[in-house]
């Protein structure tokens, strides 16, 4: 799996039980972020879905911003280098909403969501 960061990839196993477990929570909170999402209060902003994405044998769990959720199929914009081939930085890309493995925003500049994120980066988990 890969991060979130512009310009930081980390590598993670595929068999980690803790990246796992925050993917499933992710997927089964969706519904939180999509509300927020179209029809966002004055305080929430920046919101971001991370896509996995494959090239041959490769996997990259990208973030996207500038989300279309209302296209057929949705697309976002890469928000981070990628590091598979056929991905480019602010790329307009269609995803299959299937391959979501997290979502996030700010409210009150307070993240909300960033499942993976927050296994990332320990500074980013709540208290």
């Amino acid at each position: 799996m890969e991060n979130d960061g512009p310009d930081e990839i980390v590598s993670v196993d595929g068999g980690d039980h803790e990246m796992s477990s925050a993917i499933n929570q992710a997927r089964q909170s969706l519904r939180q972020f999509l509300d927020a999402f179209f029809a966002p209060k004055e305080n929430q902003k920046s919101f971001l879905l991370k896509v996995a994405f494959e090239d041959k044998d490769q996997i990259e769990h990208i973030w996207l911003a500038d989300l279309d959720m209302l296209s057929m199929p949705p697309t976002g914009v890469v928000a981070n280098e990628p590091r598979i081939r056929n991905l480019e930085f602010m790329q307009r890309v269609p995803f299959d909403t299937k391959l979501i493995t997290d979502w996030m925003y700010y409210e009150d500049e307070c993240l909300i969501g960033g499942f993976t994120t927050r296994i990332l980066k320990p500074s980013e988990r709540p208290n």
